[in-house]
């Protein structure tokens, strides 16, 4: 399995935890909840209090089950998500490889000494503009070549904005360097770009506030246990601290 594949599994991996899954979760967790209070309701050897009480009492075992779920989900998203930025990372740090050809190698560099040399002593911004998308022309199309012209593009633009600093030849030159940093990019590159985008933070919210599948763990758990959702160890820490100490209040309370 190359980068690019690897990459592809990993995301794939993260959207399923915390997008597939979630919604499966809250449609289970509806689902068995509400078989089991039915089956309350329907004891005719409890009482009406009794069954309050029991009902009361499921609404904390289920919000300390969804929360470990949650935690445990979470856990596993923030793993995939550092593996995957590690990896892409990884892939931006190295360097492209060089051409084999040494001999193309060398006429490349000497024809970008000169090409920073012509536009150091060129009198003429638009025709130094030329020369560099020419160059970009003739040897872009190897990533390792446009990235090197990237590299020394502050230097370049620098010598053609001291022949003419306008806005118009500023706006040349910012094309210019979109066309490289096009050319510079690999389709392994573009996919660690698209990782690195796509796991952002590294952190995930399983739940915006609103959406259907909040509102019914809400109607279950409670709107103060409900706020938890999306920081599931924050509810289990005070979960295990009210049952340790008997003094603090449930997250649902």
């Amino acid at each position: 399995m190359n980068n690019i594949e690897k990459l592809d599994a990993l995301i794939e991996k993260g959207y399923e935890i915390a997008r597939r899954n979630p919604t499966k979760l809250a449609l289970e967790f509806k689902q068995s909840y509400y078989a089991e209070v039915d089956k309350i309701k329907h004891d005719r050897d409890n009482s009406d209090v009794k069954k309050a009480y029991l009902i009361e009492e499921l609404q904390g075992k289920y919000g300390k089950e969804l929360f470990k779920v949650l935690a445990e989900m979470k856990a596993e998203y923030k793993k995939t998500a550092a593996e995957a930025q590690k990896l892409a990372q990884s892939i931006h740090a190295t360097d492209l490889e060089k051409p084999e050809d040494s001999v193309e190698l060398k006429l490349f560099e000497s024809a970008l000494a000169d090409l920073k040399a012509a536009t150091m002593l060129g009198a003429n911004a638009k025709r130094s503009i030329e020369a560099i998308d020419a160059f970009i022309g003739k040897y872009g199309d190897n990533p390792y070549y446009a990235q090197q012209v990237k590299e020394q593009f502050p230097a370049l633009a620098s010598n053609v904005l001291g022949i003419e600093g306008t806005l118009q030849n500023r706006h040349a030159l910012s094309k210019v360097l979109e066309r490289i940093e096009a050319k510079a990019t690999t389709p392994e590159r573009e996919k660690a770009t698209e990782t690195l985008q796509f796991f952002g933070d590294g952190d995930v919210k399983f739940y915006l506030e609103g959406t259907a599948p909040y509102q019914s763990y809400s109607s279950i758990i409670g709107d103060k246990a409900a706020a938890y959702l999306n920081r599931p160890e924050e509810a289990l820490a005070q979960i295990e601290a009210a049952i340790t100490t008997h003094s603090i209040k449930p997250i649902n309370a």
